[in-house]
């Protein structure tokens, strides 16, 4: 007698728990700067760990846009198995120009205030544009023949949340300035 497997229960994908664990510091230090303004002490003066948490999450979102740029850089290159497409190549382009974003925005941090909101928004920007090229290249389809769907819709949920708590925080440091 052969004994039977039950079927394997559905378990959360180590992507999305990553993904979503990721969020988290965007929501935290987004949270306490938000807090140090309602508090009237300034955006600025959030710390965490005694480190800025405006600088953390410039940082932190420049790490991430850039791991995201790297991904579909090798997306990419996979993507052209059977020689060098031009899609392959623009988007392999255009994650270079992301990652350069992601890091002319850590320089133009410490420039002014109004310059942090502008590289605040572009970072933001960036991750909205790398989501719509991964969503209509062929390049993400490959992740979608690994992930599913599931990949899509959290690729989705978390842009949405990093995307907010960067508006989030360019409003707390435009409110402060008027």
């Amino acid at each position: 007698m052969v004994e039977q497997v039950p079927p394997a229960t559905k378990r959360y994908p180590l992507t999305s728990l990553l993904g979503d664990l990721g969020v988290l510091p965007f929501v935290l230090l987004a949270g306490l700067m938000v807090q140090a303004a309602l508090s009237g002490l300034g955006w600025y003066s959030a710390v965490l760990f005694g480190l800025s948490a405006a600088q953390g999450f410039m940082a932190y979102s420049a790490v991430i846009l850039s791991f995201l740029a790297g991904a579909l850089w090798e997306r990419s290159r996979l993507a052209q198995s059977d020689g060098p497409t031009g899609q392959a190549r623009a988007l392999i382009l255009l994650s270079n120009l992301v990652a350069l974003v992601a890091w002319s925005c850590l320089l133009l941090f410490s420039v002014a205030p109004n310059i942090m909101i502008l590289a605040i928004c572009l970072l933001a920007l960036s991750y909205i544009s790398l989501l719509w090229v991964e969503r209509s290249s062929q390049a993400f389809s490959s992740t979608r023949a690994l992930f599913g769907g599931s990949y899509e819709s959290m690729r989705l949920r978390i842009t949405l949340i990093v995307v907010s708590g960067h508006l989030l925080v360019a409003a707390v440091m435009v409110a402060e300035l008027a």
